[in-house]
Protein backbone atom coordinates (compact mmCIF):
# COMPACT_ATOMS: atom_id res chain seq x y z
CA UNK A 1 0.00 0.00 0.00
CA UNK A 2 1.22 3.48 -0.79
CA UNK A 3 2.75 4.95 2.37
CA UNK A 4 0.80 8.16 1.75
CA UNK A 5 -2.60 6.44 2.10
CA UNK A 6 -2.78 5.25 5.68
CA UNK A 7 -5.38 2.97 7.22
CA UNK A 8 -7.33 5.48 9.36
CA UNK A 9 -7.55 7.89 6.44
CA UNK A 10 -8.77 5.15 4.11
CA UNK A 11 -11.37 3.92 6.58
CA UNK A 12 -12.71 7.44 7.08
CA UNK A 13 -12.89 8.25 3.37
CA UNK A 14 -16.55 8.76 2.29
CA UNK A 15 -17.31 5.93 -0.10
CA UNK A 16 -19.61 4.90 -2.92
CA UNK A 17 -20.08 1.28 -3.97
CA UNK A 18 -21.58 0.26 -7.28
CA UNK A 19 -21.16 -3.52 -7.49
CA UNK A 20 -22.28 -5.78 -4.67
CA UNK A 21 -24.90 -8.47 -4.40
CA UNK A 22 -27.36 -8.61 -1.54
CA UNK A 23 -27.36 -12.41 -1.64
CA UNK A 24 -23.55 -12.35 -1.73
CA UNK A 25 -23.23 -9.93 1.17
CA UNK A 26 -24.24 -12.42 3.85
CA UNK A 27 -21.44 -12.85 6.36
CA UNK A 28 -21.05 -15.56 8.97
CA UNK A 29 -23.19 -13.82 11.59
CA UNK A 30 -26.03 -13.20 9.14
CA UNK A 31 -25.97 -16.84 8.06
CA UNK A 32 -25.90 -17.93 11.71
CA UNK A 33 -28.84 -15.70 12.59
CA UNK A 34 -30.98 -16.84 9.67
CA UNK A 35 -30.07 -20.50 10.20
CA UNK A 36 -31.15 -20.21 13.84
CA UNK A 37 -34.36 -18.49 12.75
CA UNK A 38 -35.26 -21.35 10.43
CA UNK A 39 -33.74 -24.28 12.33
CA UNK A 40 -31.42 -25.00 9.40
CA UNK A 41 -28.60 -27.50 9.89
CA UNK A 42 -25.37 -25.69 9.01
CA UNK A 43 -23.27 -28.83 9.63
CA UNK A 44 -24.46 -30.10 6.24
CA UNK A 45 -22.10 -27.54 4.73
CA UNK A 46 -19.70 -26.87 7.60
CA UNK A 47 -19.34 -30.17 9.57
CA UNK A 48 -17.19 -28.54 12.25
CA UNK A 49 -19.53 -25.58 12.67
CA UNK A 50 -19.68 -22.18 11.04
CA UNK A 51 -16.19 -20.77 10.48
CA UNK A 52 -15.00 -17.37 11.65
CA UNK A 53 -14.95 -16.31 8.00
CA UNK A 54 -15.98 -18.06 4.83
CA UNK A 55 -13.45 -19.63 2.49
CA UNK A 56 -13.74 -22.10 -0.35
CA UNK A 57 -11.74 -24.27 -2.71
CA UNK A 58 -12.78 -23.32 -6.21
CA UNK A 59 -16.10 -22.32 -7.72
CA UNK A 60 -18.10 -25.52 -6.97
CA UNK A 61 -17.31 -25.23 -3.26
CA UNK A 62 -18.24 -21.54 -3.34
CA UNK A 63 -21.53 -22.32 -5.10
CA UNK A 64 -22.39 -25.01 -2.54
CA UNK A 65 -21.98 -22.58 0.35
CA UNK A 66 -23.61 -19.67 -1.48
CA UNK A 67 -26.78 -21.60 -2.35
CA UNK A 68 -27.12 -22.80 1.23
CA UNK A 69 -27.08 -19.16 2.31
CA UNK A 70 -29.51 -18.21 -0.45
CA UNK A 71 -31.90 -20.88 0.85
CA UNK A 72 -32.06 -19.05 4.19
CA UNK A 73 -33.68 -16.01 2.57
CA UNK A 74 -37.22 -17.32 2.84
CA UNK A 75 -39.28 -14.27 3.77
CA UNK A 76 -39.43 -10.53 3.48
CA UNK A 77 -38.09 -10.23 7.01
CA UNK A 78 -35.10 -12.36 6.02
CA UNK A 79 -34.37 -9.96 3.15
CA UNK A 80 -34.74 -7.00 5.52
CA UNK A 81 -32.33 -8.65 7.98
CA UNK A 82 -29.72 -9.31 5.28
CA UNK A 83 -30.07 -5.76 3.96
CA UNK A 84 -29.75 -4.20 7.41
CA UNK A 85 -26.69 -6.35 8.19
CA UNK A 86 -25.12 -5.24 4.92
CA UNK A 87 -25.92 -1.61 5.72
CA UNK A 88 -24.28 -1.91 9.13
CA UNK A 89 -21.08 -3.10 7.46
CA UNK A 90 -21.27 -0.32 4.88
CA UNK A 91 -21.81 2.27 7.61
CA UNK A 92 -18.64 1.11 9.37
CA UNK A 93 -16.78 1.67 6.08
CA UNK A 94 -18.21 5.21 5.84
CA UNK A 95 -20.01 4.19 2.66
CA UNK A 96 -22.62 6.83 1.99
CA UNK A 97 -24.33 5.31 -1.03
CA UNK A 98 -24.46 1.85 -2.59
CA UNK A 99 -26.23 0.25 -5.53
CA UNK A 100 -27.07 -3.27 -4.45
CA UNK A 101 -27.90 -6.03 -6.91
CA UNK A 102 -30.54 -8.59 -5.97
CA UNK A 103 -31.75 -11.55 -8.02
CA UNK A 104 -35.54 -11.61 -7.87
CA UNK A 105 -35.78 -14.76 -9.97
CA UNK A 106 -34.08 -16.93 -7.35
CA UNK A 107 -36.58 -15.79 -4.71
CA UNK A 108 -39.67 -16.21 -6.87
CA UNK A 109 -38.99 -19.74 -8.15
CA UNK A 110 -38.03 -21.31 -4.80
CA UNK A 111 -35.33 -23.89 -4.19
CA UNK A 112 -34.75 -27.26 -2.51
CA UNK A 113 -38.39 -27.76 -1.66
CA UNK A 114 -38.90 -24.23 -0.37
CA UNK A 115 -41.77 -22.33 -2.02
CA UNK A 116 -41.06 -19.15 -3.91
CA UNK A 117 -41.64 -15.75 -2.36
CA UNK A 118 -44.55 -13.59 -3.46
CA UNK A 119 -43.46 -10.45 -5.34
CA UNK A 120 -45.26 -8.28 -2.79
CA UNK A 121 -43.31 -9.84 0.08
CA UNK A 122 -40.04 -9.46 -1.84
CA UNK A 123 -40.82 -5.79 -2.37
CA UNK A 124 -41.72 -5.14 1.26
CA UNK A 125 -38.63 -6.96 2.52
CA UNK A 126 -36.34 -4.84 0.36
CA UNK A 127 -38.20 -1.66 1.26
CA UNK A 128 -37.92 -2.40 4.98
CA UNK A 129 -34.22 -3.22 4.65
CA UNK A 130 -33.68 0.04 2.78
CA UNK A 131 -35.46 1.96 5.55
CA UNK A 132 -33.22 0.33 8.17
CA UNK A 133 -30.17 1.21 6.08
CA UNK A 134 -31.26 4.83 5.93
CA UNK A 135 -31.49 4.85 9.73
CA UNK A 136 -27.80 3.83 9.75
CA UNK A 137 -26.86 6.69 7.42
CA UNK A 138 -26.52 4.56 4.28
CA UNK A 139 -28.56 5.24 1.15
CA UNK A 140 -29.32 2.20 -1.03
CA UNK A 141 -30.57 1.84 -4.57
CA UNK A 142 -31.45 -1.46 -6.19
CA UNK A 143 -30.32 -3.28 -9.31
CA UNK A 144 -32.37 -6.36 -10.20
CA UNK A 145 -30.49 -8.78 -12.40
CA UNK A 146 -31.28 -11.71 -14.65
CA UNK A 147 -29.27 -14.83 -13.69
CA UNK A 148 -28.31 -15.94 -17.17
CA UNK A 149 -27.33 -19.47 -16.12
CA UNK A 150 -30.70 -20.00 -14.38
CA UNK A 151 -33.19 -17.91 -16.36
CA UNK A 152 -32.91 -18.64 -20.09
CA UNK A 153 -33.70 -15.96 -22.69
CA UNK A 154 -37.12 -17.45 -23.44
CA UNK A 155 -38.14 -16.88 -19.82
CA UNK A 156 -39.42 -13.43 -18.90
CA UNK A 157 -39.89 -13.81 -15.14
CA UNK A 158 -37.54 -10.96 -14.26
CA UNK A 159 -38.57 -8.44 -16.88
CA UNK A 160 -42.26 -9.18 -16.33
CA UNK A 161 -41.69 -8.41 -12.67
CA UNK A 162 -39.89 -5.16 -13.53
CA UNK A 163 -42.90 -4.09 -15.58
CA UNK A 164 -45.29 -4.83 -12.72
CA UNK A 165 -46.42 -2.90 -9.68
CA UNK A 166 -44.44 -4.75 -7.00
CA UNK A 167 -40.89 -3.48 -7.59
CA UNK A 168 -39.01 -2.01 -4.63
CA UNK A 169 -38.47 1.67 -3.98
CA UNK A 170 -35.12 2.92 -5.24
CA UNK A 171 -34.92 0.60 -8.26
CA UNK A 172 -32.46 2.11 -10.76
CA UNK A 173 -31.17 -0.59 -13.12
CA UNK A 174 -31.36 -4.02 -14.67
CA UNK A 175 -28.33 -6.30 -14.54
CA UNK A 176 -27.23 -9.58 -16.11
CA UNK A 177 -25.40 -11.90 -13.73
CA UNK A 178 -24.46 -15.55 -13.50
CA UNK A 179 -21.82 -17.59 -15.27
CA UNK A 180 -20.87 -16.07 -18.63
CA UNK A 181 -19.42 -19.14 -20.36
CA UNK A 182 -22.09 -20.63 -22.59
CA UNK A 183 -24.61 -17.92 -21.72
CA UNK A 184 -24.05 -14.96 -24.07
CA UNK A 185 -25.60 -11.56 -23.50
CA UNK A 186 -27.14 -10.86 -26.91
CA UNK A 187 -30.25 -13.07 -26.48
CA UNK A 188 -31.25 -10.90 -23.51
CA UNK A 189 -31.39 -7.72 -25.60
CA UNK A 190 -35.23 -7.75 -25.72
CA UNK A 191 -35.36 -8.02 -21.91
CA UNK A 192 -33.02 -5.06 -21.55
CA UNK A 193 -34.96 -3.08 -24.13
CA UNK A 194 -38.16 -3.54 -22.14
CA UNK A 195 -36.42 -2.56 -18.89
CA UNK A 196 -34.79 0.53 -20.38
CA UNK A 197 -38.19 1.60 -21.76
CA UNK A 198 -39.21 1.83 -18.09
CA UNK A 199 -36.34 4.26 -17.46
CA UNK A 200 -33.99 1.69 -15.92
CA UNK A 201 -30.26 1.73 -16.61
CA UNK A 202 -28.24 -1.18 -18.01
CA UNK A 203 -25.44 -2.66 -15.86
CA UNK A 204 -24.63 -6.19 -17.08
CA UNK A 205 -21.73 -8.34 -15.91
CA UNK A 206 -19.23 -9.03 -18.70
CA UNK A 207 -15.56 -9.77 -19.20
CA UNK A 208 -15.21 -11.75 -15.99
CA UNK A 209 -15.27 -15.44 -16.98
CA UNK A 210 -15.46 -14.67 -20.71
CA UNK A 211 -13.24 -12.52 -22.89
CA UNK A 212 -13.47 -9.13 -24.55
CA UNK A 213 -16.23 -10.29 -26.91
CA UNK A 214 -18.54 -10.55 -23.89
CA UNK A 215 -17.83 -6.94 -22.96
CA UNK A 216 -18.44 -5.78 -26.51
CA UNK A 217 -21.77 -7.60 -26.57
CA UNK A 218 -22.78 -5.95 -23.30
CA UNK A 219 -22.04 -2.54 -24.82
CA UNK A 220 -23.46 -3.10 -28.28
CA UNK A 221 -26.37 -5.48 -27.60
CA UNK A 222 -27.43 -4.38 -24.10
CA UNK A 223 -26.49 -0.67 -24.31
CA UNK A 224 -24.53 -0.96 -21.06
CA UNK A 225 -24.21 2.19 -18.97
CA UNK A 226 -21.64 0.40 -16.80
CA UNK A 227 -19.94 -2.99 -16.95
CA UNK A 228 -19.75 -5.35 -13.99
CA UNK A 229 -16.08 -6.45 -13.90
CA UNK A 230 -15.01 -5.99 -17.53
CA UNK A 231 -11.35 -6.64 -16.78
CA UNK A 232 -10.85 -8.80 -19.88
CA UNK A 233 -11.62 -5.90 -22.18
CA UNK A 234 -7.84 -5.47 -22.40
CA UNK A 235 -7.75 -8.42 -24.79
CA UNK A 236 -9.20 -6.18 -27.54
CA UNK A 237 -7.49 -2.80 -28.10
CA UNK A 238 -10.34 -1.59 -30.31
CA UNK A 239 -12.82 -2.34 -27.55
CA UNK A 240 -10.62 -0.49 -25.06
CA UNK A 241 -10.70 2.54 -27.36
CA UNK A 242 -14.50 2.35 -27.52
CA UNK A 243 -14.82 2.12 -23.73
CA UNK A 244 -12.41 5.01 -23.25
CA UNK A 245 -14.27 7.12 -25.79
CA UNK A 246 -17.59 6.47 -24.03
CA UNK A 247 -16.01 6.54 -20.55
CA UNK A 248 -18.04 3.44 -19.70
CA UNK A 249 -17.45 2.62 -16.05
CA UNK A 250 -15.90 -0.75 -15.20
CA UNK A 251 -16.88 -2.00 -11.74
CA UNK A 252 -13.66 -3.72 -10.67
CA UNK A 253 -13.66 -6.22 -7.79
CA UNK A 254 -10.07 -7.35 -7.04
CA UNK A 255 -10.66 -9.98 -4.34
CA UNK A 256 -13.53 -11.53 -6.28
CA UNK A 257 -11.35 -11.75 -9.39
CA UNK A 258 -8.66 -13.46 -7.35
CA UNK A 259 -10.88 -15.96 -5.52
CA UNK A 260 -12.87 -16.91 -8.63
CA UNK A 261 -9.59 -17.31 -10.56
CA UNK A 262 -10.23 -14.54 -13.08
CA UNK A 263 -6.67 -13.44 -12.24
CA UNK A 264 -3.79 -15.45 -10.78
CA UNK A 265 -3.53 -13.22 -7.71
CA UNK A 266 -4.41 -9.73 -6.57
CA UNK A 267 -0.74 -8.81 -7.03
CA UNK A 268 -1.16 -9.56 -10.73
CA UNK A 269 -4.52 -7.86 -11.13
CA UNK A 270 -4.81 -5.77 -14.34
CA UNK A 271 -6.17 -2.71 -12.51
CA UNK A 272 -3.01 -0.65 -13.22
CA UNK A 273 -3.24 -1.52 -16.93
CA UNK A 274 -6.92 -0.54 -16.99
CA UNK A 275 -6.14 2.84 -15.45
CA UNK A 276 -3.10 3.39 -17.68
CA UNK A 277 -5.27 2.72 -20.73
CA UNK A 278 -7.54 5.58 -19.69
CA UNK A 279 -10.48 3.37 -18.72
CA UNK A 280 -13.01 4.61 -16.21
CA UNK A 281 -12.91 2.33 -13.15
CA UNK A 282 -14.46 2.04 -9.72
CA UNK A 283 -13.67 -0.40 -6.92
CA UNK A 284 -16.23 -2.73 -5.36
CA UNK A 285 -16.62 -5.91 -3.31
CA UNK A 286 -18.99 -8.11 -5.38
CA UNK A 287 -19.90 -10.74 -2.74
CA UNK A 288 -18.31 -9.27 0.41
CA UNK A 289 -19.78 -11.69 2.94
CA UNK A 290 -18.73 -14.83 1.16
CA UNK A 291 -15.39 -13.37 0.08
CA UNK A 292 -14.62 -12.05 3.59
CA UNK A 293 -13.83 -8.57 2.35
CA UNK A 294 -15.19 -5.04 2.55
CA UNK A 295 -14.87 -1.84 0.59
CA UNK A 296 -11.99 -0.48 2.68
CA UNK A 297 -10.04 -3.67 2.02
CA UNK A 298 -10.71 -3.50 -1.73
CA UNK A 299 -9.57 0.12 -1.79
CA UNK A 300 -6.47 -0.88 0.16
CA UNK A 301 -5.66 -3.42 -2.56
CA UNK A 302 -6.31 -0.81 -5.25
CA UNK A 303 -4.10 1.73 -3.51
CA UNK A 304 -1.26 -0.79 -3.40
CA UNK A 305 -1.66 -1.78 -7.05
CA UNK A 306 -1.87 1.82 -8.23
CA UNK A 307 0.70 3.25 -5.79
CA UNK A 308 -2.06 5.71 -5.10
CA UNK A 309 -2.02 9.09 -3.47
CA UNK A 310 -4.85 10.39 -1.29
CA UNK A 311 -5.90 12.65 -4.18
CA UNK A 312 -6.26 9.68 -6.53
CA UNK A 313 -8.24 7.68 -3.97
CA UNK A 314 -10.65 10.59 -3.54
CA UNK A 315 -10.80 10.70 -7.34
CA UNK A 316 -11.84 7.05 -7.49
CA UNK A 317 -14.76 7.76 -5.17
CA UNK A 318 -15.75 10.82 -7.18
CA UNK A 319 -15.67 8.72 -10.36
CA UNK A 320 -17.91 6.12 -8.73
CA UNK A 321 -20.30 8.85 -7.63
CA UNK A 322 -20.35 10.34 -11.13
CA UNK A 323 -21.20 6.92 -12.63
CA UNK A 324 -23.86 6.18 -10.03
CA UNK A 325 -27.59 6.68 -10.38
CA UNK A 326 -27.87 8.45 -7.04
CA UNK A 327 -30.51 11.17 -6.64
CA UNK A 328 -29.17 14.65 -7.29
CA UNK A 329 -29.42 15.78 -3.68
CA UNK A 330 -27.43 12.81 -2.43
CA UNK A 331 -24.91 13.26 -5.23
CA UNK A 332 -24.34 16.87 -4.20
CA UNK A 333 -23.99 16.00 -0.51
CA UNK A 334 -21.44 13.24 -1.14
CA UNK A 335 -19.50 15.40 -3.60
CA UNK A 336 -19.29 18.13 -0.95
CA UNK A 337 -17.95 15.62 1.56
CA UNK A 338 -15.35 14.35 -0.87
CA UNK A 339 -14.20 17.87 -1.72
CA UNK A 340 -13.46 18.49 1.96
CA UNK A 341 -11.41 15.32 2.56
CA UNK A 342 -7.84 16.23 3.67
CA UNK A 343 -5.30 14.92 1.16
CA UNK A 344 -2.04 16.17 2.68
Amino acid sequence: MSHSVDEPWLLGLPKVELHLHLEGSMGVETVRSLADRHGANTTEIWPEGLPERFSFDGFPDFARQFFFGLGLLRSGEDLATATADLAATLAKQHCRYAEVTTTAYTHFVGRDGQPGMAPSEYREGLNEGRRRARDLGVSLSWVIDIPRDLEPPDSTVTVDYLEGSQTPDGLVAIGLGGYEVGFPAAPYAPHFGRAMALGLHSVPHAGETEGAHSVRSAVEDLSADRIGHGVRCLEDPNLVSLLVERQTMLEVCPTSNDLLQVVESTDQHPLPALVEAGLNVSISTDDPGWFATDLTNELRIAASLLRATPESMVGLQQSALDASFAPDDERRAIAAELSSVPVS
